[in-house]
């Protein structure tokens, strides 16, 4: 497991630094991050997260309702 945790760090590194290099590469020839942003927001991964996103926000609004609906129905166990 240690070893799992291993590769998933190097990962998240490497993605981190992969973006910084990016942004630093954006900044040094002037590019403009309002068209990094409109450019990112149209791409197709951004879009399954955003997605994703929003499926678990409304599933967990969804489980507080719920929980907050159960005193109604088992009233002798609350």
């Amino acid at each position: 497991m240690k070893k799992a945790w291993n590769v998933v760090l190097v990962i998240v590194f490497v993605i981190i630094l992969l973006g910084a290099t990016a942004i630093g590469v954006g900044y040094l020839t002037g590019a403009d991050l309002e068209q990094v942003y409109m450019t990112l927001e149209k791409s197709p991964v951004a879009t399954f997260i955003l997605r994703l996103i929003s499926y678990w926000e409304k599933g967990f609004a969804y489980a507080q309702q719920l929980v907050a609906t159960l005193p109604q129905f088992f009233a002798g166990l609350f």
